[in-house]
């Protein structure tokens, strides 16, 4: 499909690792291998809805992480 950000691109299907946050913007979970179609221009991602639903479920079910990892936070300051 023709990305709609850029309208530059057509879009490809691969896989790509995606963040998911809670409401307070912190990031709860690394999902790697998500499907998505990516821009080849801008690199813009869009997924499916149900895909989005399937993750939901599974977060909400407790699925036990593939891992588990420590990531950094680092701030600039203003």
């Amino acid at each position: 499909m023709k990305c709609v950000f850029c309208k530059l691109g057509e879009t490809h299907p691969r896989r790509v690792t995606v963040e998911k946050y809670d409401q307070a913007g912190e990031v709860v979970a690394l999902i790697q291998n998500f499907p998505a179609e990516v821009c080849a221009y801008c690199g813009e991602e869009y997924y499916q809805a149900a895909d989005w639903a399937k993750l939901e479920q599974l977060l909400a079910e407790g699925e036990p992480p593939a891992r588990t990892t420590r990531i950094p936070v680092y701030a600039l300051s203003a």
